[in-house]
């Protein structure tokens, strides 16, 4: 009678050095995930869109807080200045309530010198429809230009819940404020000021109505590029 001690026995389930291979596996594919290289190309250019926006967002936001701030201080609309001019300015430390704000290069698709990629503020130039108290009223507005179409889309994805895969509305009326260098901009920092734009977007697509927000796109292309514009409102009169 054998030893039962000595007899040979069969081991179920995973040997340790298995169990190792799997770890070790499974830390390697997180590892690669991790590094986003395990990412599905359409979904991690979807998220990273994402996050962009809601940077320029943040930033959009962040001028109306400034602009707020100096109007409550008791000054007029018309008055407020996009620089640190004491209790008028934006910048201004204590009148305004907002930092420069920068837009970020990677969601630009052209860069116009002058144009493109800078926060412009139109004053009481630009008609929004529908937006404020009487159709056809100017609007006080700031906005980017030389953005990337799928940047805009996500920007209306973001604010209005649009397809993805909707084409922004392609307005004529844009053209002339932000096509070739009509725009004339002195730039302060990383935001300009347009003494020359004034359009009306009052015959704007009826999806559209009603924005205070919104990206478009020019009817002119420059270079091989559409021009997408984002425009926010400050103040809807």
């Amino acid at each position: 009678m054998k030893n039962l001690s000595q007899m040979p026995c069969k081991q179920k389930g995973f040997s340790l050095l298995t169990g190792f291979i799997v770890v070790i596996i499974m830390f390697a594919s997180l590892g690669f995930f991790l590094a986003g290289q395990g990412i599905n190309s359409g979904f991690s250019s979807q998220y990273t869109n994402q996050a962009k926006t809601s940077a320029l967002l943040t930033s959009a936001g962040y001028l109306t807080t400034g602009f707020d701030a100096v109007t409550l201080s008791g000054q007029t609309a018309s008055s407020v200045t996009f620089d640190n001019t004491a209790t008028t300015g934006v910048f201004d430390p204590t009148a305004g309530g907002a930092s420069l704000q920068a837009v970020d290069p990677s969601i630009l698709a052209r860069t116009t010198a002058g144009i493109d990629g800078i926060w412009v503020y139109n004053g009481s130039r630009v008609t929004m429809k529908g937006v404020g108290g009487a159709l056809n009223s100017p609007d006080y507005t700031v906005m980017v230009s030389g953005i990337k179409k799928a940047i805009c889309q996500q920007i209306n994805n973001t604010l209005h819940g649009t397809s993805l895969a909707t084409n922004p509305t392609s307005l004529a009326a844009l053209d002339p404020a932000v096509v070739g260098t009509a725009l004339n901009i002195t730039s302060t920092g990383s935001i300009g000021t347009s003494a020359a734009a004034a359009f009306d977007l009052s015959a704007v697509a009826a999806a559209s109505t009603g924005w205070m927000d919104g990206c478009y796109a020019t009817t002119t292309v420059v270079g091989s590029d559409v021009n997408y514009v984002y425009i926010h409102t400050l103040l809807a009169q």
